[in-house]
């Protein structure tokens, strides 16, 4: 009698075939990448819960459909709440104002200044104001009025230390997120009023 082992390589491949010796299934995916496996535990639970037979592809294709509607959804947000999603109220409000075309042309200075300064809204009042100074240079011919040209470039235009004091609080206001209040107002209200007096003394360029 021999002690040399044998191999039944008949019976390991008997096993190798029967699916309860493979304990490579029993690990999280195994040879599966995560994806395969989250469809086939999603599957099997959708069969057990509900006693429905459904197979690996339903499953795949309905959590694909699903992604394709949420990129859709969280596409839509973005373009209808745009980054106002990102900011608070206070935020948004002063975006919602950056955003506001300036425009000289067709708009009743003295009217909307009214109603601004009767709702205390004196960010606008300071807004109109600037707006109202810049038609009034216009029509004196002391600059020439653009929708791309900024403060700055109109404060170059106007030799005049008033003008260059009121653009300074505007673009403050304006763009720096200094508090517009009832003060500013009026120091810019003062300062308009000795543009308008006394004119712009500078040229066009």
């Amino acid at each position: 009698m021999s002690d040399t082992l044998l191999i039944d390589s008949t019976r390991i491949a008997a096993w190798q075939d029967d699916g309860r010796y493979d304990y490579d299934r029993e690990m999280v995916g195994g040879s599966q990448n995560l994806l395969d496996w989250i469809v086939s535990v999603i599957t099997e639970w959708v069969n057990e819960t509900f006693d429905v037979m459904m197979d690996n592809d339903v499953t795949y294709y309905t959590l694909l459909a699903l992604g394709v509607l949420l990129v859709g959804f969280l596409v839509w947000l973005l373009r209808k709440k745009g980054l106002r999603l990102f900011y608070g109220k206070k935020e948004e409000e002063e975006m919602d104002y950056e955003v506001e075309e300036d425009t000289i042309y067709g708009v009743d200075f003295d009217a909307d200044l009214k109603v601004a300064l009767e709702q205390g809204n004196y960010r606008q009042a300071v807004r109109l104001l600037y707006l109202q100074t810049l038609y009034h240079l216009q029509e004196e011919g002391k600059i020439d009025w653009q929708p791309s040209k900024t403060p700055t470039q109109y404060m170059r235009q106007v030799d005049q230390p008033s003008f260059s004091r009121l653009t300074r609080l505007f673009i403050l206001v304006r763009y720096g997120n200094f508090e517009a209040t009832e003060e500013v107002y009026r120091q810019m209200k003062a300062l308009q009023e000795e543009v308008m007096r006394k004119g712009g003394e500078g040229n066009e360029q």
